[in-house]
């Protein structure tokens, strides 16, 4: 769980990404699950975009922070930003 100064900051800095992925009318595929999970991997911070109303968009994105078990830090009209940190390697955790 973030903190709502640890959201803040990410927020700021997922306002300046491009958006990552789309998320269509055929709504959250396998597919794009594993392109988010590659995308988490190596960014942390995800932006995504949505083409389904709002009330969709709600569910998708729950949808997505359960399936990828990553955090929903903010969302604008119907773009979402997400973020996943990084495991620690056994050298960092010394």
């Amino acid at each position: 769980m973030l903190t709502s100064a640890e959201k803040k900051k990410l927020r700021g800095m997922a306002q300046r990404l491009p958006n990552h992925a789309h998320v269509g009318k055929l709504g959250l595929t396998d597919s794009l699950v594993a392109e988010l999970e590659l995308m988490l991997k190596r960014q942390q911070l995800v932006k995504v975009k949505f083409i389904v109303d709002r009330d969709a968009m709600k569910a998708v994105i729950s949808d997505i922070e359960q399936r990828t078990t990553c955090e929903c830090v903010g969302h604008v009209g119907k773009t979402a930003a997400f973020y996943r940190a990084k495991p620690k390697t056994e050298a960092e955790a010394k």
